[in-house]
């Protein structure tokens, strides 16, 4: 499989569907990224609010003015430890000597962060606070193939059918506020600012609806009615296996999509999101009207183009 990396310098916007790799401890988003050092393909943190990707190397972490981010969909995070990874790990380079690298991540003094996992050294090192750090246990990124149905096929694509009562409550909706956010946070992207947005949810005129969550600048919104609607109290999605793919142009709901409950006439709504004003900002996802709705600038934003979040569970 052949990824799509872009390259980037300094200040460079960061591209459409850069693929997030998690936050740093000021809560701002990290990217997956890579880059050259000593003749080694490294696995990257690109942080744009510092302008800048790191690499972990001999004990130190290095700063990068030139790297790649990674862009797509169809990607996802595995638990795994002790240097392995799952067939379907996402390579990034390799070492010197041919040793092949891949693309991990793990919690360190209140960020997720990405790095590099070593298979014979037996774990994951990042950069962070000037230094590599090693971490046994760690997530891998890696990609699902997506499935394309033949097209000899003469059977129509399934719809999702509404889901089924409660279907929401197999996912963790934590409360939350903007001083204690709970482990385990989903990231749904970024603001213009480069702030990071949590997936949240909140009710409203008695329809539970998504909600972009922004903590660094004390805000949550939901979109409703050609709004976007300030919300005091919301609750977090946490856990791990959520990944977000595409939208289609057809109104297909994936069976294990994320919903956050149902409108008042009994329709399921999903959590979406999608770019706008360099913003990847969540949004709200109804079956057949092939779109999501945003929260953004005070008004509810519709866009064509975007990505539903699912669970494999």
């Amino acid at each position: 499989m052949d990824h799509k990396w872009v390259h980037l310098a300094a200040y460079s916007p960061v591209p459409p569907f850069a693929v997030v790799g998690g936050h740093d401890c000021d809560g701002t988003p990290i990217y997956v990224g890579r880059a050259y050092h000593e003749g080694d393909n490294l696995p990257a943190k690109v942080v744009p609010s510092k302008h800048t990707a790191y690499v972990p190397w001999g004990g130190l972490e290095i700063t990068k003015s030139h790297y790649e981010i990674l862009t797509g969909n169809n990607y996802r995070w595995i638990p795994c430890a002790a240097g392995s990874v799952p067939p379907n790990a996402v390579l990034a380079g390799n070492t010197v000597t041919g040793e092949p690298l891949y693309i991990g991540r793990g919690h360190w003094q209140g960020s997720l962060t990405v790095g590099k996992i070593h298979p014979s050294h037996h774990c994951l090192y990042i950069p962070f606070g000037g230094a590599e750090h090693r971490l046994d246990c760690y997530e891998v990124l890696t990609y699902d193939m997506p499935h394309h149905p033949p097209h000899h096929s003469h059977h129509p694509i399934a719809v999702c059918p509404p889901a089924p009562i409660g279907f929401q409550g197999h996912h963790a909706w934590e409360p939350a506020s903007f001083t204690s956010m709970p482990p385990g946070a989903v990231v749904a992207g970024h603001d213009t600012d480069g702030s990071t947005i949590y997936v949240g949810r909140a009710h409203h005129d008695g329809e539970h609806l998504p909600c972009k969550v922004v903590p660094g600048k004390q805000s949550a919104y939901i979109s409703w009615g050609g709004k976007d609607i300030f919300k005091h109290n919301f609750e977090v999605l946490c856990g791990q296996g959520y990944q977000w793919v595409p939208g289609t142009h057809t109104g297909e709901v994936p069976m294990s999509a994320v919903s956050t409950g149902r409108t008042r006439n009994g329709m399921p709504v999903y959590v979406g999101r999608g770019h706008h004003h360099n913003s990847l900002t969540p949004g709200k996802v109804h079956p057949y009207e092939y779109c999501v709705y945003i929260p953004y600038g005070g008004k509810e934003i519709k866009l064509r183009t975007y990505e539903i979040l699912i669970r494999n569970f």
